[in-house]
């Protein structure tokens, strides 16, 4: 299947979920729903991040929409950490209305403008075998605790990152669980007038 084939899968089957969320009135299936939600986006956002969007970036440069959805991915991502940390409470559903909103302009976004250009400067076996490695990496990616490389991302995003660095495998999974918020960015240090 080709790459953008099966992201607009992908997409679709986020946009499922958000549906779910919001058709509930139970805590604990929205609790549900969400988790499936993050581990998806996160999984998404980790095989564009790593797979898809540098090898757009090889075929295209760093142009505007590329760009773009870059910055978007780590409004995504902060939107989506509030969410999370809103589980269960009575702010989560405006939250998630928020994420869903963001979520649905990066897809649209995506989806009309940035696809047909990337198909076009890709082409099909290029397309073809990047959506293999896409799918294979996003199961893997869908295994582990969407916690960690959310937290890790966060952290380069609000630090300044445009492009983010993968999560470190070697990192102790122990100490990572017990992180309730990501780090914080260094405070940059002001010139005395």
């Amino acid at each position: 299947m080709k790459a953008t084939e099966l992201l607009k899968q992908q997409h679709r089957e986020v946009s499922r979920l958000f549906q779910a969320i919001e058709d509930t009135e139970d805590r604990a299936e929205k609790k549900s729903y969400f988790l499936q939600l993050a581990s998806n986006l996160v999984a998404h956002d980790g095989i564009e991040r790593k797979i898809f969007y540098p090898a757009c970036e090889q075929e295209l440069g760093l142009e505007e929409l590329l760009g773009a959805a870059l910055v978007e991915h780590g409004v995504i991502e902060f939107s989506l950490y509030q969410a999370n940390q809103a589980l269960g409470e009575d702010d989560f559903d405006y939250k998630v209305t928020v994420l869903k909103e963001l979520v649905e302009h990066h897809v649209e976004e995506e989806e009309k403008e940035f696809f047909p250009k990337v198909e076009q400067a890709l082409g099909g076996e290029m397309l073809d075998a990047l959506g293999d490695e896409l799918d294979e990496a996003f199961q893997e990616e869908r295994e582990g605790d969407y916690l960690r490389p959310l937290f890790e991302n966060l952290r380069q995003v609000l630090a300044g990152a445009l492009k983010t660095e993968p999560v470190d495998a070697t990192l102790d999974r122990k100490a990572v669980a017990k992180t309730k918020a990501p780090a914080k960015a260094p405070e940059k240090k002001r010139k005395s007038a």
